[in-house]
């Protein structure tokens, strides 16, 4: 039964080392590759473009502390010669707003090659060959390489038979692993896993439970009397956050206005958030708790907040006379009170 098992975890290391040794690899082509390209764009020109869209996406992280992390993509326009032409910058740590001017370069034998990376990346050179490196090494001797490059050499330089390399040698001692019984480690994970599924449900559904989406907002909006109309180029524009908002809904009325909006990415949301300015000053409240924030001003004729919930901001203006409707509709939709 042992010597299955054991079998069996053999196996498992091997598949995952020979897979680490590729990751590895490719890390290392891909960070050469890369810095190779860009040494050879140093005589390109550098000129102004203007950012005309943004997005976001998420992806893995090279760093310890945070296993993810949103990248930005702008997408951008720039003139040669009377000519317009487009590019974009590929993955950036911090977005850029549409309407802004960045630098970039062109070929200026081919004006449409272009890129926004000015000069070859280093540090980036550096992460993808340390890492690459140190995931290529460490499924190196997982996939038991080593046992079989030394049974390689015994091979050619001697006719002798050798004895026999035991299934379960992969480099380490996998008996250690193997004699553990199952009936330990098994309801471990499992309530491991459990655990973890039962904090997620509860994050998704319970600290967000009562609060609307796009469709369920612009509903109870017309059951309440308000008019709520689709309204996501409009904001694009006005806030200038290009196709890193998916859609909006709002209400505009001469007392009242809402704008309900769903971002790509819970990172862009908290930076649109903090970015934003409220149009009056006054008594500010503010409250951050696990299922949102709210930055709240009241002065004396209007009050104006912005709420933001995972990937979900509001915008907030209206008259002292209508804040109390206006705050009451909110928390029928799950985004104000408790």
């Amino acid at each position: 039964m042992w010597r299955k098992q054991n079998r069996k975890f053999s196996l498992y290391f091997r598949i995952m080392g020979l897979v680490m040794l590729i990751v590895g690899i490719g890390l290392i082509v891909d960070g050469i590759g890369n810095y190779v390209d860009q040494s050879r764009q140093k005589d390109w020109i550098t000129t102004s473009a203007t950012v005309t869209d943004v997005s976001s996406e998420e992806g893995s992280s090279s760093s310890l502390h945070n296993s993810h992390i949103t990248y930005y993509i702008m997408t951008y326009e720039y003139v040669v010669d009377g000519k317009t032409y487009t590019g974009s910058t590929g993955r950036m740590s911090s977005p850029r707003l549409v309407g802004d001017t960045i630098t970039v370069k062109y070929d200026p034998e081919m004006p449409e090659e272009n890129t926004a990376i000015l000069s070859p990346n280093t540090r980036d050179l550096v992460v993808l060959l340390i890492l690459g490196t140190a995931i290529a090494v460490a499924g190196f001797f997982l996939s038991g390489m080593p046992e079989l490059f030394r049974n390689l050499l015994r091979k050619k330089h001697t006719e002798e038979p050798k004895e026999s390399v035991p299934e379960t040698d992969t480099g380490f001692d996998a008996t250690a692993i193997a004699k553990i019984p199952a009936k330990q480690w098994v309801p471990r994970l499992a309530a491991w896993l459990l655990a973890f599924v039962a904090v997620i449900l509860f994050v998704k559904f319970f600290l967000t439970s009562g609060a609307a989406d796009l469709d369920e907002f612009r509903n109870a909006a017309a059951a309440t009397g308000y008019t709520a109309v689709d309204s996501t180029e409009d904001v694009r524009q006005r806030w200038g956050v290009g196709s890193m908002l998916i859609r909006s809904v709002s209400v505009h009325e001469d007392s009242l206005r809402l704008d309900f909006c769903r971002l790509d990415s819970a990172d862009g949301c908290r930076r649109i958030y903090a970015a934003a300015t409220l149009p009056i000053t006054g008594e500010v409240t503010e409250s951050n708790t696990a299922a949102r924030q709210i930055y709240a001003v009241d002065s004396p004729t209007n009050f104006a907040a912005k709420i933001r919930s995972g990937r979900m901001m509001l915008y907030v203006y209206t008259t002292q006379e209508d804040k109390a409707d206006v705050l009451a509709f909110l928390e029928s939709v799950g985004y104000w009170g408790k």
